[in-house]
């Protein structure tokens, strides 16, 4: 991941960023697509190469029409090379090598940059289009050689993995905890959702916040004012989008802090410009700090 992103980060699909690793469990068709869907658009709009490899009971036709946005879309996407979807395992039986995958893997980045593209992002349904069912324990040897190859350590960061699993196949099953466990990244699996975590300085919100997730995000704010400590921090960096009743709630929360107490809200560039908007006056108790565009 990006410097400044944390480990075992869930975040809306629209927040992934050159270099992440990210799995999604899904037990939903449509959310599926929605995802895949928003998945492959910031690849275009990142100048990125999209490659999405499906199960067999989908045709690539209908897969790319389906995240492209319709059929003439996808059919500029794929013969300009922009997007390219593939249906056949890639593994027989007794067949995956980590060396010779990641080197195949690193020809396909390399290859995606020299026609131009900014990098690669790819999206693997998991395990079906990597290796017959009846081998998914090799679909986790895959994601261990995909992430120490590519995304640990020195991350590729021309490159964006998205690893994503059927819950109602896999759900609670040794394979899915583990491939779960070793990716840094976790894409939530409803648009729209929102997702709160407690952490050591105070709170962090991501998704979106709206009028359907308001009750969730005022439930966190109240949190983070019971919390026992001068300074609470609200993280909402990775908060995909922050509507204006959200953005005056925040400000309430400062604004009600006696002192010593202070919020410190760590955000992007378009939150801190939603917050200015609703700052009428000066709250000594706010900070804000902007980590990122």
């Amino acid at each position: 991941m990006p410097a400044g992103r944390q480990q075992d980060l869930a975040v809306g699909v629209d927040r992934l960023q050159p270099g992440d690793h990210a799995f999604l469990a899904f037990s939903d068709d449509d959310e599926r697509w929605e995802i895949l869907g928003v998945f492959t658009q910031q690849g275009f709009a990142r100048d990125e190469k999209v490659l999405l490899f499906v199960d067999d009971a989908h045709s690539p036709a209908e897969v790319a029409a389906r995240v492209a946005g319709g059929t003439a879309a996808a059919r500029r996407a794929v013969e300009t090379g922009r997007l390219a979807v593939s249906r056949t395992p890639r593994l027989g039986r007794d067949e995956f090598n980590p060396a010779r995958f990641a080197d195949a893997a690193r020809r396909e980045i390399d290859a995606a940059v020299a026609d131009g593209h900014a990098g690669l992002r790819a999206a693997n349904e998991m395990p079906r289009a990597l290796a017959p069912m009846e081998h998914a324990d090799q679909a986790v040897a895959y994601e261990a050689a995909l992430h120490e190859s590519l995304l640990a350590g020195q991350r590729d960061r021309r490159y964006t993995a998205l690893c994503h699993w059927d819950e109602r196949e896999f759900g609670g099953s040794p394979v899915l905890d583990a491939v779960r466990a070793m990716h840094p990244v976790t894409v939530l699996d409803r648009a729209g959702a929102l997702h709160v975590t407690v952490t050591s300085a105070g709170v962090r919100i991501t998704g979106d916040s709206d009028l359907s997730t308001r009750a969730e995000f005022s439930a966190a704010l109240r949190a983070l004012a019971g919390q026992p400590r001068d300074t609470l921090v609200l993280d909402i960096t990775d908060l995909s989008f922050l509507d204006a009743r959200s953005a005056g709630a925040v400000m309430r929360l400062a604004a009600g802090l006696a002192p010593p107490r202070r919020l410190e809200v760590h955000c992007r560039s378009c939150h801190r410009r939603t917050l200015a908007l609703l700052r009428r006056r000066s709250i000594p108790q706010l900070s804000i700090v902007t980590e990122r565009l």
